[in-house]
């Protein structure tokens, strides 16, 4: 074995002119120059020395590849096995003086070898941390072990480190350094988490790991078990679901919120309810997807889904009508809508109805597709009208209502909204034609106390410019139906002239022989409150006051007097409308 060097250029030279001058057949044959430099020179233990080698053929026409072995320490027992590459790298653990030796082979096995001196010293590298976590994921409940005791360091053992934690990987660390390199912790919310180690060894150099840890809401131990009754029903069957074996197997005492998913479509129909048991109608037949979700007091989830058959069944239809008017004479021919009829199983065009009139037991019309029904009452009174709807299938239901009428011979009508479709009793006084109740357009309306059942009594409450629709122009149409408009000044006195102004009030009040049907909404002032409900009625006519004020009439329910009052427009009064 020769140590690390350089041959001589003039023997280089000579050694090539001998080859050259030489027979091919009397060539001999040599063993390679093994040769290799190493970087850096020296170093420590944290270093990784470069090896190269720069060994050659003597004589290229004999072997022309060239394989490499080392010994890093020249202790005869060769580190590495022979390999074609000329370059290695290698890290010394440990302090101390050591000899390298390097093999190089012929490819016809003649070798030779060198070596050198590297002397390394002793270093400090940082540790290497490893992080472990069982369970791999869970839930909120879950209580994570952290494992970092598989961490090593090149100088120093596992006691000598230490080791602070980071549950979140939000870069603040929850922990002080310690020794202790297992830790657990429970997570208070759900998250994808990063929790991250870091480790530091004496000499104060550190690094740290982090992994992935999926915190959720499931826990699939929780049992979840449902039935229901009756176990073989029909859509005409109110089934109830009853969860209440559910368990926690863990823990005896826990309580559940139940919410249900009855259709398959992935949206719960419930909200999260404390009752174990659930009521529901299905309307449609045949098989029924059913999810439950039980949310335990930590508020861990777990679900289960279970498949039933509802059978067919004919349900009675749905009966619904109503009166266009519930107040009138007997002279007014009182109109009926069952059109809002419905079944679950036939397209209400096939559905039939008939009425009773009276309700004295005596069907005053046959079945008849068609939905709309009038009825003029020979005498006053107070009458019940009952409407029977029937199916295909024979099944039926019934719906009542009451109207009104007067000993009032004034003559009355209907008109339609045809923008809303709301309806409205009228009533001819003189030879006007008025509604017979307030205007009940959605468009702007107010509620007295902001209440909708005021809003059904009294009708809507708006201010002047929304019974105007924007316009300014005496009788405008504004937001009556077509073929009416909002009153004038004029047109109001001449409905009060008609019966004298003393007499007026009287006349036009709810129950009187005018069919009228005043009532008294009170008012909306202009600082939006609600006042004088059950003591007067203020009526907007289209006739614009001086400045921001409009025209209105107003009356009290214990006075005879009209008054004529210019209001700010910002006020909220009722209104009625005249035919054009």
């Amino acid at each position: 074995m020769k140590f690390l060097k350089h041959l001589p250029t003039y023997f280089v030279a000579a050694l090539v002119l001998t080859i050259v001058s030489c027979d091919p057949k009397e060539a001999a044959v040599y063993p390679p120059e093994a040769n290799f430099f190493v970087s850096p020179v020296e170093g420590n233990t944290t270093t990784m020395f470069s090896f190269n080698s720069e060994s050659t053929e003597i004589d290229g026409t004999v072997d022309t590849m060239l394989f490499f072995r080392w010994d890093w320490n020249d202790d005869g027992v060769w580190d590495t096995h022979f390999s074609k590459s000329k370059s290695i790298d290698h890290r010394f653990w440990n302090k101390g003086n050591y000899t390298v030796v390097m093999e190089a082979s012929s490819n016809g096995g003649l070798r030779d070898t060198i070596s050198t001196e590297i002397i390394v010293i002793q270093g400090n590298s940082a540790p290497h941390p490893v992080i472990i976590i069982e369970p791999g994921s869970g839930h909120i409940q879950t209580l994570f072990t952290m494992d970092a005791s598989e961490s090593t360091d090149d100088e120093d053992s596992i006691d000598q480190l230490s080791f602070r934690w980071d549950f979140e990987g939000d870069g603040y660390y929850d922990t002080e350094w310690s020794s202790n390199s297992i830790i657990e912790h429970r997570f208070l919310g759900p998250n994808r988490y990063s929790p991250t180690v870091q480790v530091r060894d004496p000499k104060g150099l550190q690094d740290n790991n982090t992994q992935i840890l999926p915190v959720g809401l499931n826990n699939p131990d929780l049992v979840v078990v449902f039935t229901w009754s009756p176990t073989d029903g029909s859509t005409a069957d109110t089934y109830t679901f009853d969860a209440s074996e559910s368990y926690d197997p863990a823990d005896a005492n826990n309580t559940f919120t139940y919410r249900w998913d009855l259709n398959a479509d992935g949206f719960y129909d419930t909200e999260k309810i404390g009752s174990a048991t659930f009521d529901y109608q299905f309307d449609v037949e045949g098989p029924q997807a059913i999810t439950l979700e039980i949310t335990d007091q930590y508020g861990l989830i777990n679900t289960t889904t279970k498949e039933l058959f509802v059978s067919h069944a004919n349900r009675d239809p749905v009966a619904n009508f109503f009166a266009a008017v519930t107040y009138g004479n007997t002279t007014t021919n009182f109109f009926f809508d069952a059109s809002g009829v419905s079944d679950h199983e036939d397209y209400e065009y096939n559905l039939e109805v008939r009425w009773d009139f009276d309700s004295d037991g005596t069907w005053d019309t046959d079945y008849a597709v068609e939905k709309t029904a009038t009825h003029k009452y020979g005498v006053a009174g107070e009458f019940t009208i009952t409407m029977e709807v029937k199916d295909s299938e024979g099944s039926s239901s019934q719906a009542t209502t009451s109207v009104s009428a007067t000993t009032g011979t004034y003559e009355t009508g209907l008109a339609i909204d045809a923008d809303t479709k709301d309806h409205y009793g009228t009533i001819k006084i003189g030879t006007q034609w008025w509604f017979a109740e307030n205007l009940k357009h959605s468009a702007g309306k107010s509620c007295y106390q902001g209440n909708l059942v005021y809003c059904g009594i009294y009708g809507g409450m708006y201010s002047w410019t929304s019974i105007m629709a924007g316009s300014s122009v005496e009788r405008t149409r504004g937001l009556c139906p077509q073929g009416w408009h909002i009153p004038s000044v004029a047109e109001w006195q001449t409905l009060f002239n008609f019966f004298g102004e003393e007499n007026a009030r009287v006349m036009l009040d709810k129950g009187s022989e005018t069919d009228f049907n005043m009532n008294y909404p009170g008012q909306i002032n202009t600082s939006g409150q609600s006042e004088f409900a059950g003591k007067i009625v203020n009526y907007w006519t289209s006739t614009k006051g001086a400045g921001d004020n409009g025209w209105a009439f107003s009356m009290q329910s214990d006075k005879n007097e009209v008054w004529k009052l210019s209001l700010g427009m910002t006020y909220k009064n009722s209104v009625r409308c005249i035919k054009n």
